[in-house]
């Protein structure tokens, strides 16, 4: 089956990194056709180390709400992370041929913070990964 290459973003709120994070609709026509009827599918999700995290994509499965979420795994990456609130999240599927030529999607993640920094006398806004950013 081919799938498209995605990258989904989202500012990220308490209730996202304390609970679950609600992701972007758009998230259901990249994630729920490898989901096979299913209402959750587990993926191995890569940072920006190549460190790989389980996260469980889940899809409420009365219909009642659209938004799918990410469960089992996510408070794990959020606190490791450090995410806080306003953090960007950045989430990209992309095809890669497996060993045995056929065709696979990869999973990334990627979780940026805007920092504000003064160089040189002239304040800049940066943005950075929070893999690069000092813990507290």
């Amino acid at each position: 089956m081919a799938l498209r290459n995605f990258k989904i973003s989202k500012s990220l709120t308490k209730s996202d990194i304390s609970s679950k994070p609600a992701l972007p609709s758009e998230m259901v026509d990249h994630i729920n056709p490898v989901m096979n009827g299913q209402h959750f599918v587990d993926l191995m999700v890569a940072d920006i180390r190549g460190h790989k995290w389980p996260l469980r994509y889940y899809t409420r499965p009365n219909g009642n709400k659209k938004g799918p979420v990410f469960t089992n795994g996510w408070r794990e990456f959020a606190r490791e992370k450090n995410v806080q609130v306003g953090d960007e999240l950045t989430f990209y599927g992309h095809q890669v041929r497996d060993d045995d030529g056929e065709l696979k999607m990869k999973y990334m993640i990627e979780v940026k913070r805007i920092i504000s920094m003064t160089f040189k006398g002239q304040p800049n806004i940066i943005t950075l990964d929070v893999e690069y950013l000092p813990r507290d």
